[in-house]
């Protein structure tokens, strides 16, 4: 008896990437599945909060042809491809995250969340976020703990803290400040915002002096309570009244996992 020979293709990752890779396979008629650990497609787009625009250069894709978006909102941009995925008939499997992929004979077995999948080929398309990363404090579990602010207008009112010190971070701090009532914190660990937009840094300098919300610079979160979190500044303990955290410190890719299957990185500046 023959043995079942290994599908062709699996491709990790649905954002923008994966969904062309995932049409490129329908146009060659490729045996393939599209895994993605999210619940929805996008990418780091799906993790955008409401309304944001979206910077997009014009593209062709498989089967669909020229893409023309320059700005487009998030929403746009994901009616779009959910559009694409329903009329190309593409197979994406949410909620399973790849955990290994394991080299054999001739082939890659790649196991996830939810099973085992036997491919001559394995095609990453995990981008750049990866998995939320977590600050790793007591306290981190409880459910008003979040990594990514979605719709600003939900913690209206309420005593919001943000935690990072990228662009992501200071747009969802500067959302948040416009909403009424809504006392806003944001904790960064570095003592400068060095590496972000010059037109956010300027947004938050303004809001800051208008006292619309918070800057803690040079804090660290050490615990978080039910209705306070305790920041670490300067030495000392600043114990703050808190309704939510929301985590923007970037994402940790699968950077040991992948180096087991032969997959080189070149460090610079301390970033892969």
């Amino acid at each position: 008896m023959t043995p079942a020979q290994p599908a062709p293709l699996r491709i990790v990752g649905a954002g923008p990437a994966g969904i062309a890779a995932g049409l490129g396979a329908i146009q060659h008629k490729l045996n393939y599945v599209v895994l993605e650990q999210e619940d929805s497609l996008g990418g780091a787009v799906y993790h955008y909060p409401r309304n944001k625009i979206a910077m997009t250069a014009p593209v062709r894709l498989p089967l669909v042809g020229r893409m023309k978006f320059n700005e487009v909102s998030k929403e746009a941009l994901l009616e779009f491809w959910q559009a694409v995925v329903r009329k190309s008939g593409l197979k994406v499997r949410f909620n399973e995250r790849m955990e290994s992929i394991e080299r054999g004979e001739g082939r890659f077995v790649v196991k996830t969340t939810r099973g085992r999948y036997d491919a001559r080929s394995v095609l990453l398309a995990v981008g750049r976020r990866g998995t939320p990363r977590k600050l790793g404090v007591p306290g981190e579990e409880l459910p008003k703990v979040v990594y990514r602010l979605i719709d600003a207008e939900q913690y209206r009112g309420k005593r919001v803290l943000v935690v990072g010190g990228g662009d992501s971070a200071l747009e969802a701090a500067l959302a948040l400040a416009r909403e009424p009532r809504t006392k806003v914190a944001l904790s960064y660990r570095g003592e400068a915002f060095g590496r972000v937009k010059p037109k956010n840094r300027e947004r938050l300098e303004a809001a800051a002096a208008g006292k619309r919300l918070r800057v803690l610079l040079g804090s660290v979160v050490e615990r978080i309570d039910a209705g306070e979190v305790v920041l670490g500044v300067a030495g000392r303990a600043l114990q703050m009244p808190n309704d939510a955290v929301i985590v923007c410190a970037g994402g940790v890719l699968p950077v040991d996992l992948l180096k087991k299957v032969g997959i080189e990185f070149e460090t610079k500046r301390g970033t892969a």
